[in-house]
């Protein structure tokens, strides 16, 4: 099992290490896991992706809480390999009996089963767990040159301040940055009409420290994967995260697309507000996936052309086929 050693200094660290296909930070997080220094789910919180950590939960004070999402569960073990004595919870907001932890694992689905040794513990490592997890920050943005101050960790996608997407960091507030390798990154002082950036833009796509040239006047940040040479706007049907194709778009082709399955990685789940389809295609967006064959429920039918969904903010599948009249 390949993990990552997380230090949380002082009363609430951020303890966020994205995924390659996790696409957000904190501030938009609508489903997953959230952990909590407070009780009942009250208090500062953070979100933490699928995958496996190591973490001094003693540093996160006595009262801990965790509120999980359906179809999310985590568990919390005392030794970093996923033994020992562990908690785990399912959906809903729980309070842990304990901060005496090392290891958290999150993941989607039903609880595991685990196998209890004499007493309560359980037997063995937590079940699962992906052996080829590799955590990686794409990026980590500074509120001070020289990557002090303040700091906030991004994953794949758009942020815009003015959504309050910027974490724990205000408005024309970056100053230095860290790229990590294999993406890339575009930051730019407005957020444009269609809210996918403008004005002064910089851009980085190499590994390395930057104190950025427009320091102090960034509103927009977009983090990209170099490895997906998609061509969004080349694609038979594109979605978008508002109403009059602005805001997020990610395009697909021919399939069916789930966003259960991770497949709406630059969009998010319960997020499309309107679609283009180009001729000689169609396509259908779902609120919900199909229970069996092709057709999901709740679903709204398109032919060529831009339009707005009337179920805003619910798409979760989507299906795209080539028009045969």
């Amino acid at each position: 099992m390949n993990s990552h050693r997380l230090n949380l200094l002082g009363l609430f660290v951020v303890i966020l290490l994205i995924f390659l296909s996790a696409g957000s930070a904190a501030s938009q997080v609508t489903e997953g896991v959230l952990i909590v220094n407070g009780r009942d789910g009250v208090g500062m919180s953070q979100s933490i992706p699928v995958g496996v950590f190591q973490v001094d939960g003693k540093q996160l004070g006595q009262n801990v809480s965790v509120k999980v999402s359906k179809d999310f569960f985590v568990q919390f073990c005392a030794q970093k390999d996923g033994s020992g004595k562990c908690e785990q919870f399912g959906e809903g907001t729980h309070n842990l009996a304990s901060s005496e932890f090392n290891f958290i694992r999150v993941g989607r689905g039903p609880l595991p089963v685990v196998a209890p040794a004499s007493g309560t513990a359980p037997a063995n490592p937590a079940v699962g767990a992906p052996a080829q997890s590799k955590v990686i920050v794409p990026l980590t943005v500074f509120e001070q040159k020289n990557w002090l101050g303040r700091s906030q960790f991004f994953g794949l996608g758009m942020y815009r301040s003015f959504r309050g997407e910027f974490g724990k960091l205000n408005d024309n507030q970056a100053r230095s940055v860290v790229v990590a390798k294999g993406f890339r990154v575009r930051f730019c002082a407005e957020e444009g009409i269609n809210f996918r950036g403008a004005g002064d833009c910089e851009i980085y796509d190499e590994e390395g420290r930057y104190n950025l040239r427009f320091a102090n006047s960034i509103s927009f940040i977009e983090v990209t994967d170099l490895s997906d040479k998609a061509d969004d706007d080349k694609m038979p049907v594109i979605l978008y995260e508002d109403a009059s194709q602005a805001g997020k778009m990610q395009g697909f082709d021919i399939g069916k697309f789930f966003a259960a399955e991770g497949h709406f990685r630059k969009l998010g789940n319960d997020q499309a507000s309107s679609i283009s389809v180009k001729k000689g295609y169609r396509a259908s967006v779902c609120a919900d996936e199909p229970m069996s064959g092709d057709e999901g429920v709740n679903c709204e039918e398109f032919g060529p052309g831009d339009k707005n969904l009337k179920n805003k903010k619910a798409a979760s599948y989507l299906r795209v086929w080539k028009d045969s009249k």
